[in-house]
């Protein structure tokens, strides 16, 4: 791959910014943010998106995480025994996701994200998720019909 202008570098240092910001502030980043702005504005697959945003999602969560370790909001031993089922679990979604063409990759993602802000909705009831379950359908739709 060959290098990218120094414009090219200062657009990707702002999106780090707000990346920083909403990952310290929400607790995310990679996924919710960064996936979505690489694919849609910066035009890369969903592969590259995904693959970017997991490495630069490193140093940012150690950052971000030792921010609330000292205020006292990290509970250290659940946090291990998350690495120690989600390491082995990321080389195996690793897998999975190379395997998938980009399209599908997509729209598992997309559907994810309405899952999870279905999910996370104060008043969530199961008309508000119902809505967000057919908006999604018909999303799908969409793009399989787009994709013809």
């Amino acid at each position: 791959m060959k290098p990218a202008s120094l414009l090219t570098y200062g657009k990707f240092t702002l999106l780090g910014l707000g990346v920083g910001v909403f990952s310290a502030l929400f607790g995310v980043g990679g996924g919710i943010i960064m996936v979505p702005t690489l694919v849609v504005l910066a035009g890369f697959g969903q592969h590259m998106a995904q693959g970017v945003s997991l490495a630069v999602m490193v140093p940012t969560a150690l950052v971000g995480g030792i921010g609330y370790w000292r205020e006292g909001n990290v509970n250290v031993w659940i946090a291990l025994a998350i690495c120690v089922g989600s390491i082995p679990a990321a080389v195996l979604g690793t897998n999975i996701a190379h395997r998938l063409p980009q399209a599908t990759l997509r729209t598992l993602f997309a559907l994810f994200m309405v899952a999870v802000a279905a999910r996370m909705m104060p008043t969530a009831s199961l008309r508000s998720m119902s809505l967000l379950l057919g908006m999604a359908l018909v999303g799908i739709g969409v793009r399989m019909m787009l994709a013809r």
